[in-house]
């Protein structure tokens, strides 16, 4: 959040009307079509620090992605098996071929 009212150049605690003043002369400092990695951030910035404190209320109501982590050990564990059922000779291969 710090990093917000950095880019726009704003003290912690700046009101609505002085976030927005920022934002817009960020914006004729950086406008969009010669800077466009700056006007995302600054626009990114700008919708933060906007929102402020309803942000995490929102994010609680909103659907969220199923997010899954594997189990590295049982990842391990099935590659090697499928490796030690995936072992043939070549004369095996030759013969479940033809």
């Amino acid at each position: 959040m710090q990093d917000y009212y950095d880019l726009l150049g704003l003290a912690v605690g700046a009101t609505p009307t002085e976030i927005k003043s920022a934002y817009h002369a960020k914006l004729r400092e950086f406008p969009a079509h010669k800077h466009p990695q700056e006007f995302k951030a600054i626009r990114a910035a700008y919708e933060a620090l906007r929102k402020g404190e309803s942000q995490p209320e929102q994010d609680f109501f909103d659907l969220q992605p199923c997010q899954q982590e594997l189990d590295s050990a049982a990842v391990t564990q099935l590659r090697e098996r499928a490796t030690d059922q995936a072992q043939v000779t070549l004369a095996e291969l030759v013969r479940l071929t033809f």
